[in-house]
């Protein structure tokens, strides 16, 4: 909690709740006694004066709710798409446990390697475990954002350019199975010794490629020259760089952890930390103590911090985004809620006010449903001009939200059209309930009203 936020809240709390109490009592000062008792026109009869400061508030009420309904409900969306964006790989029985290499015992690749290859030798031991592997990085976290050139083809460029960067060992795909879209998937057989190579993504290949054949393309990536020999699905990823998205498939080049630099993998495992991945025949919660056997024995002094399932990192990824949403969902819902009071208020006064009135159009003939309808439509009335007011307001501040909403328009008329028409059909529940009461009115008892 922040001091500052707090007082400014109790002030704001404070001066909204003068400003209602000012203007009425201004209202009730400006009011001409001989004037009021003539349009009062007698007891339980509506004077014809307007109350038009009330109904500007409630309009004003409903245009704000609709305003923040239409925000919650992009963001909403927003959230929706996000969650059902195509993962590109199986997460089915996948956990993951990541780990610090931040040690001066790793400052090598021939260390960090030898870890990698026991580890991994002991997890496929491991009962239920069907492959496992190593990743710098997992679908939906942040990449390594490094430089690369392209060497060759008619795209050959002596300018650096960005890309994701991840450094994997040869079952990666497998293991998560990403799907191989071109030539072929890292092998045991690459190694130090091996000429470098290097695998892409589509979106890599799109951005990057689209004019030459990907495979057999030349890249200087980690100071070395590598041919690209296959091309793999997109997954999505949080991206540090391009276009504003929470998640989605960045361009991405990877590298074969025994095929990285030393200098390299001390500088990025001081800002990234790696992750034994294994996927097991079983519900991977059982195999967890495993895992945790597995690096204390090759290394007790490089534990496990933390075990994810990958939806466990969709979730995280998403936290900020679930949270703008569910509270602009809460405030937008107190907003609705204050409307509706509002809406049931007034018309619940008018309907009071103009009982007699009422009880003498019912008794000169006009029907029961005319009259109920003539006293909720001010109501409905109300609501459509706030909802209007609302959606114009929405509209003039969608750049305010442009930045929030993904996989929809700011302007997204599904949204807009769903709002207005709930909020009308709310505000014309709460103008009809209390407009039914006039079903209850005697007409006889109410001329006999004095």
């Amino acid at each position: 909690m922040d001091a500052r936020v707090l007082a400014m809240t109790a002030a704001l709390a404070l001066v909204t709740s003068v400003l209602a109490g000012i203007f009425p009592a201004f209202e009730a000062s400006a009011v001409d006694i001989r004037t009021a008792l003539t349009e009062a026109g007698g007891r339980g009869v509506a004077g014809a004066r307007k109350r038009w400061s009330r109904r500007m508030l409630v309009s004003g009420e409903v245009a704000l709710a609709v305003l923040l309904l239409i925000g919650a409900g992009l963001l909403i969306r927003t959230l929706t798409a996000l969650y059902h964006l195509r993962p590109g790989f199986d997460s089915t029985n996948v956990i993951t446990a990541s780990f610090s290499l931040q040690d001066a015992r790793y400052s090598t690749a021939q260390s960090v390697n030898r870890l990698f290859e026991s580890g991994l030798a002991r997890l496929r031991e491991l009962p239920g475990v069907e492959s496992a592997a190593v990743g710098l990085r997992l679908p939906y976290e942040r990449h390594l954002n490094d430089g690369f050139r392209r060497l060759d083809g008619p795209q050959a460029s002596n300018e650096d350019m960005i890309t994701d960067l991840c450094y994997v060992t040869a079952d990666y795909f497998r293991a998560l199975r990403i799907p191989l879209e071109r030539g072929r998937m890292f092998e045991q057989s690459d190694g130090p010794a091996s000429a470098p190579v290097a695998i892409v993504n589509q979106a890599f290949v799109q951005r990057y490629l689209s004019k030459q054949e990907p495979l057999g393309s030349h890249l200087q990536v980690d100071s070395k020259a590598r041919e690209v020999a296959g091309v793999v699905g997109d997954v999505p990823q949080s991206p540090g760089w391009g276009e504003n998205a929470p998640i989605r498939p960045t361009p991405t080049v990877y590298i074969l952890a025994s095929q990285t630099s030393g200098d390299l993998l001390t500088l990025i495992h001081t800002w990234f930390s790696p992750s034994w991945i294994v996927r097991a025949a079983a519900p991977v919660r059982s195999i967890t103590r495993g895992i945790e056997d597995v690096a204390g024995k090759i290394d007790p002094m490089v534990p496990i911090a933390a075990f994810h399932t990958i939806d466990d990192l969709r979730a995280e990824t998403l936290a900020a985004q679930r949270f703008q949403a569910m509270l602009l969902a809460a405030i937008s819902g107190l907003a609705l809620v204050l409307a509706v009071v509002g809406i049931y208020g007034l018309m619940a006064q008018s309907v009071v006010e103009r009982r007699r009135e009422m009880g003498i159009r019912i008794a000169l003939g006009s029907s029961l449903a005319r009259a109920i309808g003539d006293a909720a439509l001010p109501g409905v009335l109300l609501a459509l001009a706030g909802v209007v007011a609302g959606c114009l307001l929405a509209g003039l501040s969608a750049k305010v939200l442009e930045h929030l909403v993904w996989g929809v328009s700011a302007t997204d008329p599904v949204t807009y059209l769903a709002v207005a028409l709930g909020l009308v059909l709310v505000a014309a529940t709460a103008s009809l309930a209390p407009a039914l009461r006039i079903a209850k009115l005697n007409p006889a008892d109410t001329l006999r009203e004095e």
